[in-house]
């Protein structure tokens, strides 16, 4: 009995932390107030805040839909026009805008047998199913660029840093 009660009340204070936010739509925005962009016309892409509320999905695919969203339309509206498509890092929150010759890695050191240090890729993401398949065999296709994701001068943006400047 006791552990139910105390269940309600985790519930409760869950509710009255998130909810209210998710409810509000801001609790997508996280703790900087970011303001939606108007979407260009030309802009190839759906954004999750213009879809009907009938094709809302899970709570977290809201929150990193919108911020890619947010990301992309103002890439877009900069004049990157490149890109075809993104994804969010869940350890770093950083997004990726996906371009047709770039592969983004994560790499990790094993030690061979004969106690030899070697790299492998242990994550990778990009557009291209055929590049990323090539990279992770460790071959570089031509024209290709590997950027490392935890590089953080050249690779993925800081979406709340990225959008309130």
């Amino acid at each position: 009995m006791e552990s139910m009660k105390y269940r309600q009340v985790l519930l409760m204070h869950l509710l009255a932390i998130f909810g209210l936010s998710i409810i509000c739509g801001c609790a997508a925005l996280g703790p900087k107030k970011i303001q939606r962009p108007q979407v260009p016309p030309d802009f190839p892409f759906p954004v999750v805040w213009l879809q009907p509320k009938a094709k809302a999905v899970r709570i977290n695919e809201l929150t990193q839909r919108e911020l890619w969203g947010l990301v992309m339309v103002k890439k877009w509206s900069e004049g990157d026009r490149d890109f075809v498509g993104t994804s969010m890092d869940m350890d770093t929150g950083k997004v990726y805008l996906y371009y047709p010759n770039v592969v983004y890695v994560k790499w990790e050191d094993t030690q061979l047998p004969d106690g030899t240090i070697t790299k492998y890729v242990s994550e990778i993401s990009g557009a291209d199913d055929t590049i990323r398949d090539q990279v992770r065999e460790g071959i570089l296709p031509p024209g290709v660029l590997v950027l490392d994701m935890e590089d953080m001068d050249s690779s993925g943006i800081d979406p709340y840093e990225y959008l309130s400047d």
